[in-house]
């Protein structure tokens, strides 16, 4: 089903200007975006520093590049060791289309590092979700996708923003610590909002966060730190519990490229045939993980056990547990109450996930429902865990039961359903293939642990 959408190509044309590029905008231009019961993290101001009007692609767009700067003075955190280190600031990128239905996504990120390419990013979810009867996944919407300040790194899971302190409390204190955990994503969602205002003359009628992987983890984190700010969100493969995901990598003596990278490679294919990936394997892969946090817990004085304290230490940052989604509920059931639209989280995960265990998801959902009640659930939240769906990918079992299963696509529009549900309770979803629940029902713990989603006892 094809998004209404307006041409405000004679807008764009008057408001996407070179005239923009250079622009630099105090933090408080988005105050209006913010709401004093749910506090957004300031930002330092920000900057345009690209201007585009690309007028010959379908649907022509306007793109705007920029960067976020830290609130710390100069870019010197006080949490750092390092007397020459210089917060990073995030890049974002705006993307708004000539043919727009009114309505905003934020896209999430991946791995510890990422460019904030708003263009191929929609492209890859477009690919990862359709081809589908329900039309491409991002089509007409205006987009918003931020690096979280660490796109710097080359390596995707090297947090070479973590950076050692005086000691090991100081390290989730720092500026980039937390805008990888959870700031930089209102930060980013605030300088969208302003722009995109600013470009088209109106407020977006909705406001999404979709993600997979990192981005399925900051899904999840905007609507239970900002619930007031998404009308809905759409998380895959998220590692909700990241730091204790990290604690089951052994801590390599040495990081060598060629290891890792051969390591993640076999990885993927292990996963794509449809095998069990090894734990040694694994920890090989995410080496320049294990490793870099490991040696920044030395360098902050801590001993033997640095690397588990230092995790503990992150995880009230990074990590988003089932009962930091309660004012989430609150919010939804009185905006029903009200007679508004509702609030919506879709979750999806594939039982065959090589990177992020289909555990996460599970005993996050388990927990979820054990927690808040059945008409909460039943009106917030669809859950779909994937037979033989690995990291973004099917594997190759796949290909026997359903014959001309593209490896890449799920068939499957979760925009689109996310965006009918949040107006319409009772609207009709569709299903990836080869969904091992088709209700969208959070399965039963029996369900769970028969996918081998749930912790071994």
């Amino acid at each position: 089903m094809a998004h209404a959408a307006n041409d405000i190509s004679s807008t764009l044309v008057r408001t996407c200007t070179n005239q923009l590029n250079g622009s630099a905008y105090a933090d408080s231009v988005l105050s209006e975006f913010r709401n004093s019961r749910y506090p957004s993290p300031k930002t330092g101001g920000f900057k345009i520093t690209s201007v585009e009007q690309v007028w010959l692609a379908f649907p022509a767009y306007c793109l705007i590049k920029g960067t976020i700067q830290p609130t710390s003075p100069g870019g010197i955190d006080p949490f750092v060791k390092a007397p020459d280190y210089r917060v990073p600031d995030i890049n974002y990128q705006v993307y708004i289309p000539a043919q727009w239905n009114g309505k905003f996504i934020q896209l999430g990120g991946g791995g510890f590092a990422w460019d904030a390419d708003v263009v191929a990013a929609g492209k890859q979810s477009n690919q990862q979700f359709s081809p589908s009867w329900q039309g491409p996944a991002l089509s007409n919407y205006a987009v918003v996708l931020g690096d979280a300040g660490a796109g710097a790194s080359s390596k995707a899971f090297d947090p070479a923003f973590v950076q050692p302190g005086r000691q090991l409390s100081d390290v989730p204190r720092q500026e980039a610590v937390k805008n990888f955990g959870q700031d930089s994503i209102k930060k980013t969602l605030d300088v969208g909002l302003y722009l995109s205002q600013k470009l088209t003359g109106t407020a977006p009628t909705d406001t999404y966060f979709v993600g997979i992987s990192t981005g399925g983890r900051q899904a999840l984190k905007a609507v239970a730190n900002w619930p007031d700010a998404y009308d809905g969100v759409i998380a895959g493969a998220p590692p909700v519990d990241e730091t204790n995901l990290l604690k089951t990598l052994e801590v390599p003596a040495v990081v060598n490229d060629w290891v890792v990278n051969w390591n993640s490679s076999a990885a993927i294919l292990t996963s794509l045939f449809g095998q069990d990936v090894s734990d040694q394997t694994l920890s090989d892969a995410l080496g320049a993980t294990s490793r870099r946090l490991a040696d920044v817990a030395i360098q902050s004085g801590a001993n033997d056990d640095g690397y588990v304290r230092l995790l503990d230490a992150l995880a009230p940052v990074w990590n988003v547990k089932p009962r930091d989604l309660a004012n989430f509920f609150d919010v939804a059931a009185n905006q029903k109450r009200a007679g508004k639209k509702g609030k919506k989280i879709i979750v999806y995960q594939g039982t065959s996930d090589f990177l992020v265990p289909c555990t996460q998801a599970g005993e996050f959902v388990k927990e979820l429902a054990r927690r808040e009640t059945a008409g909460n659930i039943k009106n917030s939240v669809r859950t779909y865990f994937i037979e033989d769906y690995s990291h973004g990918f099917y594997n190759t079992n796949s290909l026997l039961k359903r014959i001309g299963l593209s490896a890449m696509q799920l068939n499957w529009n979760p925009v689109s359903d996310l965006d009918k549900w949040v107006h319409d309770d009772n609207a009709i979803a569709a299903t990836p293939s080869l969904v091992r629940n088709a209700s969208g029902e959070i399965p039963t713990a029996s369900a769970l642990g028969a996918w081998r989603c749930l912790a071994a006892d």
